[in-house]
């Protein structure tokens, strides 16, 4: 799936129409285009009610081209006007043509009643109030429109994007339009991508508007899908002359007295994504713990301190450890304190593997990132919004709302690959590029968690996978998993713990 962020979009119509692609044959383009998507996907317009709400811009200016397509194809168009009149010269001649056409329109502010009564006898709405331009709340009276649209039982249909979705960030206003379809022109936006505005765009269908070739090389994408291709094209299959040392050697650097779970999941996540040999640095206690648990890790015991966690004083014997692992994964209940920032520091600087790090490992350089960049091989982080929001010293509202800017401005100014953790986990490159992860559920929504994935993109590191693919590769698989345990097991029932086994399923079926 082709992904541009909106101001890329901006970018390709503006040198299209430069090349002589005009605006106007762009959405005269992308009305066709709707309307053949249309016309497919209710087999048949012929003798079908339709109620097109236009809004006075660009979007409202495409749903006048799928009212004039949809009428000469015979389907019965009713065309009510939001806002006035059509401002852009585009879609003003768009309304003249549907003028010549015959074609029944509605003032939404005079002919109320009118909308009404035609609304109870609609076959399918089509929603072109807004598109991609819309951020924030509706003012009245789209709101009260969008509510109409949305409580009738009629098919859904949205041009570009649910109007009241904003393109950029995924976030929806109060009422905004459930689409049952979406046509989105020429590319897939973030907002069509990200929770919950994926959610109001029900199926997306991305449709060519005939933007040049010669456009689109100029306009290079940094977005992407992950997807089955993407991911299974990049793990690797086992040679059959190997040992555990040709699958690395991680260190997890994980657990305390409150939170021993964290370091078996990590390590249980790692092990069954391929990690040749997993070793478990944690307080002896800790050790005595989890031992049991996983008999296929070794184990590295160290000295406690008074809170529970590792103490500084065990840090020789751990950074002999740290130098010698291929991959080192730190933070995952590891609790906090100043022993610990020193022992988080101290690995990224000494480590010669890349070094993933995680929830506590995290919070202890939040006071201080700029010891990311101490880390010999690009670190990986893994943040959900919480740890993301003190990392970069803002709220949590704005790193949701900002969530692919603050990623990305993040991986570039510490040179780290960056795992934005949410319903729409999100992955950042230090070049700019921008990862979606199309898998998981709700089901995944309790703690321990993430302790499974970042021991999985640990594992991955260990076994020599590139950053990138690591980070990409385990966020994929991890909600994968989830989704494979949420139908046997339901989103309420499943584990955090039961992630690890359903990968050996994945793995099972790929052939791997």
């Amino acid at each position: 799936m082709k992904i541009l962020t909106v101001e890329q979009m901006k970018t390709e119509e503006r040198l299209s129409d430069e090349m002589g692609v005009t605006y106007q044959r762009l959405m005269e383009n992308a009305g066709c285009a709707a309307a053949s998507f249309i016309r497919k996907a209710i087999s048949g317009v012929a003798g079908r009610n339709f109620m097109i709400f236009c809004g006075s811009g660009n979007n409202g200016g495409d749903g006048l081209v799928v009212a004039r397509k949809l009428f000469e194809e015979g389907a019965n168009v009713i065309i009510v006007l939001c806002g006035g009149m059509p401002r852009s010269d585009e879609a003003k001649y768009m309304y003249e043509c549907v003028i010549r056409a015959g074609i029944t329109m509605l003032d939404f502010d005079i002919d109320r009643k009118k909308v009404d009564e035609f609304l109870g006898g609609a076959d399918i709405i089509i929603d072109a109030l807004f598109g991609t331009g819309f951020s924030g709340e509706f003012r009245a009276p789209y709101d009260e429109i969008a509510e109409m649209i949305n409580s009738d039982i009629a098919v859904k249909i949205s041009l570009d994007i649910p109007s009241g979705v904003d393109a950029a960030t995924g976030l929806a206003a109060k009422n905004a339009v459930k689409a049952n379809f979406t046509v989105a022109f020429e590319a897939a936006k973030p907002g069509h991508l990200l929770l919950p505005g994926k959610e109001f765009c029900g199926t997306t269908e991305v449709v060519d508007i005939g933007i040049p070739h010669e456009v689109r090389a100029q306009v290079e994408q940094n977005c992407f899908l992950t997807g089955e291709d993407m991911v299974f094209s990049s793990i690797r299959r086992r040679p059959r002359f190997s040992n555990k040392g040709t699958f690395g050697k991680l260190l997890c650097i994980t657990g305390s007295a409150n939170f021993p779970g964290a370091a078996v999941l990590s390590a249980l996540g790692a092990m069954r994504s391929g990690a040749g040999l997993t070793t478990v640095a944690a307080t002896e206690k800790v050790v005595s713990i989890i031992a049991p648990r996983i008999p296929e890790a070794t184990f590295l015991p160290l000295l406690e301190n008074e809170d529970g966690t590792i103490s500084i004083k065990s840090k020789e014997k751990l950074l002999l450890q740290v130098e010698k692992a291929d991959a080192v994964l730190i933070g995952c209940g590891l609790g906090r304190g100043k022993d610990i920032a020193e022992l988080v520091e101290l690995v990224l600087e000494n480590a010669n593997g890349t070094v993933v790090v995680d929830a506590d490992g995290l919070n202890c350089i939040s006071e201080n990132p700029e010891i990311l960049k101490k880390a010999k091989q690009i670190p990986i982080i893994t943040p959900h919004m919480g740890e993301m929001a003190r990392l970069c010293g803002i709220s949590i509202p704005e790193t949701v709302e900002k969530r692919i800017e603050i990623a990305s401005e993040t991986a570039k100014k510490y040179d780290a690959i960056v795992v934005l953790k949410d319903s729409s986990t999100v992955i950042a490159e230090p070049n700019g590029d921008i990862y979606f992860n199309s898998t998981g559920n709700p089901g995944l929504s309790k703690g321990g968690s993430g302790d499974c994935l970042a021991g999985m993109i640990a594992s991955f590191a260990a076994q020599g996978y590139i950053e990138t693919a690591c980070a990409v590769c385990g966020v994929y698989l991890h909600g994968l998993a989830a989704d494979m345990a949420a139908k046997e097991l339901s989103e309420y029932g499943m584990l955090p713990s039961d992630i690890p086994n359903y990968l050996c399923r994945i793995f099972a079926e790929k052939g791997l």
